[in-house]
C-alpha cells in the first residue's frame, strides 16, 4: 500500500473520483501516454502505484491487457519475479 505522501504525489486529475485507484478513460489508465501497440509510457512513472510497479511483461495482467487490445500473447517473455 502506498503512503499518504506517495498518493499525494499523483496528480488529482489522474485519480478516480471515488479514490479507488487511477482514473480510467477510454479503457486505459489516465496516466498512460502514447499509442497502445506502438509506444507507451507513464506520466507518473516515478510515483506510480504499487500495482503498476508489480506489473511485468508476460504476467497475467499483461496477457489480459494484450488480449483486450487484440494483441498476441504467444511468445511473451516469462515475467520476472517481483520481490517487495
Amino acid at each position: 500500500m502506498e503512503s499518504d505522501e506517495e498518493l499525494a504525489a499523483i496528480p488529482e486529475a489522474m485519480i478516480a473520483k471515488d479514490e479507488s485507484g487511477m482514473k480510467f478513460e477510454n479503457g486505459r489508465c489516465a496516466a498512460l501516454t502514447g499509442e497502445v501497440g506502438k509506444h507507451v509510457g507513464c506520466a507518473v512513472y516515478l510515483v506510480r502505484p504499487h500495482v503498476c510497479r508489480t506489473c511485468m511483461p508476460g504476467d497475467e495482467e499483461c496477457k489480459i491487457a494484450r488480449a483486450e487490445f487484440g494483441f498476441p500473447i504467444d511468445g511473451l517473455p516469462e515475467p520476472e519475479i517481483y520481490e517487495a
